[in-house]
């Protein structure tokens, strides 16, 4: 019988606060707590926006605000998740050693360069003119930290970040490679990133609504996730990952194609690795972005790969926002730990049907038990990322 990896612990820091519990209370009761930023909380970038738009801002106490987001800051959240994982999973010293690290981001450490370009007289040339020493400085620090004798690999493939890291170290497990992973999904607000996808015109105007008639982009959000991989169950519950899939859609350097080719394409790569076929899917936690592009996308391709049997669809988004590359271990915890609660989330924003799309997702929580299900991640520039997890004690 194959090897499977288990989800075996697990934490996160996002806008609705950093106890799971709490977390999923707040999804049950689609409680949201979205901020607005603009012009008045950028007086050191040289562009301001005269107007303000949503944000999903890490909120932990009342110190946190966007002008405190320094090296100190930036670790001590990182930090944080990973030690509250581990401590979930419960490892030992000897376990903890033999870990290897999985990182996942989009921005890495981007908000530490740009929150320390804040505090000096620094010309903004010279913040770019700076070196990170090379993507692994975090990954190392985990390392160093929480004394890690293992190997560190680091992944920024856009929104499909953290998905890939987590698709690749459960591969090394189920290969035999390694026993065990700490994965983490890290984004932070960061200039850089809203300034580019407000250029793009993609940032929504008040609200999140994907997959509605009425959509009009996305809303960012701040995130930092871990979870612990092993080659065996800790809990009973514990989820188990069944296979999975990455593609990349060479379509366009920025978008997907919109018959959804390569998104079903990855889908059912990600069924076949997994042994199962689409009528085993209980339901699918979308990536649904609210943009125009990729709603349409997703939607097409669901539609190729299940026919007219699409399973319950949720969109997680619109309860801590687009994480961007966080969002493939944070909407895996954030839907893993609702389903452990007993429910599929609700989408929260959705009112309006799209009668190009013609699909209506869960607009209440959904009672659910034991199950297959499926979470799709995809990436700006057409990266392609599936998952497919269980929560079935025996193995499929």
């Amino acid at each position: 019988m194959k090897r499977r990896a288990f989800v075996t612990g697990k934490a996160m820091t996002c806008s609705l606060g950093d106890s799971l519990e709490g977390v999923v209370d707040a999804v049950r009761h689609k409680r949201i707590r979205l901020d607005h930023i603009g012009g008045t909380d950028f007086k050191s970038v040289p562009i301001a926006l005269p107007y303000t738009r949503p944000y999903y801002l890490i909120n932990r106490n009342e110190n946190d605000r966007l002008n405190n987001r320094s090296a100190e800051y930036f670790y001590a959240v990182l930090f944080s998740a990973v030690s509250r994982a581990l401590l979930d999973a419960g490892l030992n010293r000897a376990e903890i050693e033999d870990m290897h690290i999985f990182f996942g981001s989009t921005s890495m450490d981007v908000p530490v360069f740009e929150g320390n370009h804040c505090k000096t007289a620094a010309t903004v040339s010279g913040m770019f003119l700076q070196s990170s020493f090379g993507y692994g400085k975090i990954a190392g620090a985990i390392v160093e930290r929480f004394g890690i004798a293992g190997n560190c690999y680091s992944f920024t493939t856009a929104c499909t970040s953290s998905a890939n890291a987590l698709l690749y170290a459960a591969a090394m497990i189920s290969e035999g490679h390694i026993e065990r992973a700490i994965v983490v999904g890290y984004d932070l607000f960061n200039n850089l990133g809203f300034y580019g996808f407000e250029a793009l015109k993609s940032i929504a105007a008040s609200e999140y609504r994907p997959f509605d008639r009425r959509r009009d982009g996305l809303i960012l959000g701040e995130a930092c996730g871990a979870v612990v991989l092993e080659g065996r169950r800790r809990k009973a519950g514990d989820f188990m990952h069944l296979g999975g899939a990455n593609l990349c859609d060479t379509y366009s350097v920025t978008s997907h194609d919109e018959e959804g080719s390569a998104v079903a394409e990855t889908m059912n790569r990600a069924l076949h690795q997994a042994g199962i076929g689409p009528e085993d899917i209980c339901a699918v936690k979308a990536h649904a972005t609210g943009t125009e592009n990729n709603d349409r996308t997703e939607c097409a391709a669901m539609r190729a790969t299940f026919g007219s049997h699409i399973p319950p669809v949720t969109c997680v988004k619109p309860f801590i926002g687009h994480t961007v590359g966080a969002c493939g271990v944070n909407e895996l915890i954030l839907f893993t730990e609702s389903v452990k609660a007993g429910f599929i989330p609700s989408t929260p924003g959705f009112g309006e049907v799209d009668e190009n799309l013609n699909l209506i997702p869960l607009t209440e929580n959904r009672e659910v038990g034991e199950g297959i299900f499926m979470l799709n991640y995809f990436g700006f520039g057409g990266n392609c990322t599936t998952l497919i997890l269980s929560n079935k004690d025996n193995n499929v």
